[in-house]
């Protein structure tokens, strides 16, 4: 899969230095609804928009990692359609790195209830759904809180620029 983007320190705090840590790998997805709307996950404690996705479990493909986090985080079934690339991560600040592949997905039949974690539920997390266009803008206007959603933010906008740029296209064609 393609890689989009690297961030480090540098993009987020200016500082030069590179974490060492393992990376954990990660799947999530741009997923679209029969409207060609995205899911958008709200973290109401912090009023701050994400993408859906999160850890591969062990023994566990991109794929299939992928879907479980749709169904986890938004509710829905869906078919993965593309690929749209992978973005690696080095916070030094929490000696932690990763590697997120990202795909384009589709919902598949009707829209659920989402099955969130602990954590999530903590977060006030919830699934909002919205223009692509938009989408970029809601996540562009979040206010990070903290380091974490600093890079957070930063790479939903590059994946979410790298979708209108290279695969917006598709939008109305997906099944």
């Amino acid at each position: 899969m393609k890689r989009l983007a690297a961030i480090t320190d540098k993009d987020i705090t200016g500082a030069e230095s590179i974490s060492t840590a393992t990376p954990r790998i990660a799947a999530g997805t741009i997923l679209f609804d029969n409207e060609d709307n995205i899911a958008l996950c709200h973290l109401g404690k912090f009023d701050f928009y994400t993408l859906p996705g999160g850890g591969v479990d062990a023994g566990e493909d991109l794929i299939t990692a992928a879907k479980r986090e749709v169904l986890e985080e938004t509710g829905c079934d869906c078919e993965i359609i593309d690929e749209v690339g992978a973005v690696f991560e080095s916070r030094t600040e929490d000696d932690f790195t990763q590697e997120r592949y990202i795909f384009i997905a589709r919902v598949m039949g009707e829209k659920g209830e989402p099955q969130p974690t602990d954590f999530e539920v903590f977060l006030a997390s919830t699934v909002d759904w919205y223009p692509l266009k938009k989408a970029l803008q809601l996540v562009t206007d979040s206010i990070p809180k903290d380091y974490q959603q600093k890079y957070i933010r930063h790479r939903n906008i590059i994946i979410l620029n790298e979708v209108l740029k290279n695969h917006a296209h598709m939008i109305g064609e997906l099944p």
